[in-house]
């Protein structure tokens, strides 16, 4: 393959890790600024205006275009064929980031977590292929 390809997914690589630190920032601004829902049962306004909404939502949105836009990139990479184990894996990512947040942003953990899990999943089939990628050119 010619350099520009190595340099194009090495670059995606680079830009995809750096919107899933994005990702994780938002989902620790959402921890930071969430708080538990009041008993009193006057509502103050729109729950999804708040601050830990909004962050839980741009996190989750963030992961999501890191995961599509990873998946498009690491095309042919060999990491984790079969749709089973695809499964498998974002499964287990899922697990592992929900029991991260779910202390820290009790239901938002249900936005946040499958969608880190995806983009940990995909950016593991980029990290493949740059790698791929990385033994061919040696070769």
């Amino acid at each position: 393959m010619p350099p520009t390809v190595e340099r194009s997914v090495a670059s995606r690589l680079l830009w995809s890790n750096a919107g899933f630190v994005l990702a994780v920032a938002l989902g620790l601004g959402a921890a930071h600024s969430y708080e538990p829902p009041g008993v009193s049962g006057s509502p103050h306004a729109s729950t999804w205006f708040e601050p830990d909404a909004l962050y839980g939502l741009a996190s989750s949105a963030v992961a999501l275009v890191v995961g599509v836009s990873s998946a498009r990139a690491a095309r042919g990479a060999g990491a984790a064929g079969s749709v089973a184990a695809r499964v498998a894996i974002w499964a287990a990512f899922t697990v592992f980031f929900g029991a991260i947040w779910l202390e820290h942003t009790a239901l938002f953990t249900l936005l946040i977590a499958p969608s880190h899990a995806f983009a940990c999943l995909r950016l593991v089939g980029l990290w493949s292929r740059w790698r791929a990628d990385l033994a061919w050119r040696r070769r």
